[in-house]
């Protein structure tokens, strides 16, 4: 169903956080990290990440909020500790047969439906969890570019990915195409590709070149304080400073 955009921004927001299992992820990292620095980067950049959610405001107005989705305990004791929800992979069974994509498009479909807010008076954010130098007026900025077009993205710094999705206006659903190429299937979907200068939104981080590229721009202090350490360690030191 095509969405009708408002003549008046909405005031409600919800954005979803999917993340995986800690211990599966990152795995391109694998050459340079430890699994269990791997471990530390992901939870401290999904610390930055809602830090930064948090300090936006989103979840001030109750009919708003943050849902982090995933199967994994030790995500959802960080969800906890920023006081924003958790919603449970409705299929977190390592054995099966779907894809790991479409499983995380499972995910996010089943938390929308979830929702206890009123779809047509609240705007849906899907957004990446591994932004260690996203800032709050990146995100709000593109929320409010998105609110005037009804479903889109925010493409990744690689060109391929999607950094945010957005589903803006009344009857609008995120219908999530996250995975390989998932820019162009969103496209292809009839999402709109948002243009704005918006580097820490745009610098998600699969390897460690993403990592140098999101230091340039400034890590939230989880982030930081765990790339300070293992920088010294011979997995990372000889490709990484910050």
């Amino acid at each position: 169903m095509q969405a009708r955009y408002r003549s008046e921004p909405a005031v409600h927001v919800h954005v979803l956080v999917a993340v995986k299992e800690l211990r599966v992820a990152k795995s391109r990292l694998a050459e340079s990290l430890s699994s269990d620095d791997r471990t530390d980067l992901v939870a401290a950049m999904l610390h930055d990440t809602l830090d930064t959610l948090v300090g936006a405001g989103i979840a001030d107005d109750p009919f708003s909020g943050i849902t982090v989705v995933t199967p994994d305990p030790a995500v959802a004791a960080i969800a906890e500790a920023h006081g924003v929800r958790h919603w449970p992979d409705p299929d977190p069974d390592p054995a099966r047969t779907h894809t790991e994509e479409s499983g995380l498009n499972a995910a996010l479909v089943a938390a929308e439906a979830g929702l206890t807010s009123d779809p047509d008076a609240t705007d849906l954010v899907a957004l990446q969890a591994d932004l260690p130098a996203l800032r709050a007026g990146e995100l709000l900025d593109a929320l409010a570019a998105a609110r005037r077009v009804g479903r889109a993205i925010v493409v990744d710094h690689a060109g391929t990915g999607t950094a945010a999705l957005f589903a803006c206006g009344i009857g609008g659903s995120l219908d999530p195409r996250f995975g390989s190429d998932s820019a162009a299937r969103h496209i292809a979907s009839g999402a709109r590709a948002l243009e704005g200068d918006w580097p820490g939104l745009r610098q998600d981080v699969d390897t460690v070149a993403d990592l140098e590229a999101a230091a340039r721009l400034g890590l939230g202090p989880a982030t930081a304080a765990v790339l300070d350490r293992i920088a010294c360690t011979p997995d990372l030191g000889r490709s990484f400073s910050p």
